[in-house]
């Protein structure tokens, strides 16, 4: 599964305005962060099943007992130095050899916030803070926002993520269908009146993550001038929040008004011998050394 971590923004905005719920609800995680330039922001979409969206069917979903864990199953990186921002949607499935526990970097949060943190530093990214949501939070922050809106280029069905959206252009979605569609690892897309398996797109998870990131940005502005609306949506999803224990109410309030368009996936290499196993690459260094990004552990 997959989360579009843009909900994560929305929440934190609201839990700006309302420190009573700021300091109730979200659950706070000690995490020692790397020297790097600029403010880098981790916002994490974790697939525990320990929370499930309302009327959220098991099996599409699994049971904490067949899914067990949590893994990052997005990650989104905002990175500001100066007047420039950076928004990069790092694929799940890379390998990060040079951390403390080598892996997959969706692996890596089985270990703990920690161990995420430090992965990303070994592949050249120093995280400032880190957020952190579930699959109820999403979900419930996206209804919260009266849906978002997205550009579907062909009509999609993924059965085993509960999607399906039978026509191409844009479409207005509810928690559920969005959730669906970043979950989407095997989508279907219908030709000729038959539906057929889609191309192989290695980074088509990471790449809806992006979108949906942006078309909440742009749902999460208008709520920002409705204050009804700001406590409606902290109440619908700051139960399912977590952030590092230094990130001040202030500096959340501060990037919930980061602009967020031109999220773009970091590059990294094909997957290896059938397996979903990535590899960074060159283009992958000069991706993050274009952003400006490095890491001193």
């Amino acid at each position: 599964m997959s989360l579009g971590v843009g909900a994560v923004l929305v929440i934190l905005g609201c839990l700006a305005t309302d420190a009573a719920l700021l300091t109730g609800r979200i659950d706070r995680v000690a995490v020692e962060f790397p020297e790097g330039p600029g403010e880098t922001w981790v916002l994490i979409g974790e697939d525990s099943r320990a929370e499930l969206p309302a009327g959220a069917s098991i099996a599409t979903f699994g049971t904490e007992e067949q899914v067990p864990g949590s893994r990052a199953d997005v990650v989104l990186v905002v990175h500001e130095r100066g007047e420039r921002t950076t928004v990069l949607s790092v694929p799940r499935d890379v390998v990060v050899p040079d951390a403390d526990i080598p892996g997959r970097l969706a692996l890596s949060w089985l270990h703990g916030p920690q161990s995420t943190v430090d992965a990303l530093c070994g592949l050249g990214i120093a995280a400032d803070h880190l957020v952190a949501i579930d699959l109820a939070g999403f979900a419930a922050v996206v209804d919260s926002v009266g849906g978002v809106d997205v550009d579907v280029r062909t009509p999609v069905r993924d059965p085993a993520a509960g999607l399906e959206l039978r026509s191409a252009g844009v479409q207005h979605l509810d928690g559920a269908t969005a959730l669906a569609l970043v979950r989407s690892r095997h989508p279907e897309q219908r030709v000729d009146g038959g539906w057929t398996p889609a191309p192989e797109d290695a980074d088509g998870r990471a790449a809806a993550a992006a979108g949906v990131l942006q078309a909440l940005g742009e749902q999460a502005k208008g709520a920002l001038w409705r204050p009804w609306r700001l406590r409606s949506l902290a109440a619908a999803g700051s139960e399912a929040l977590t952030v590092d224990d230094e990130t001040s109410r202030i500096e959340l309030l501060a990037l919930l008004r980061t602009d967020l368009d031109g999220a773009t996936v970091l590059p990294v290499g094909d997957p290896v011998g059938g397996s979903v196993t990535r590899f960074a690459t060159h283009r992958t260094v000069q991706a993050l050394e274009t952003a400006g990004l490095s890491c001193t552990p």
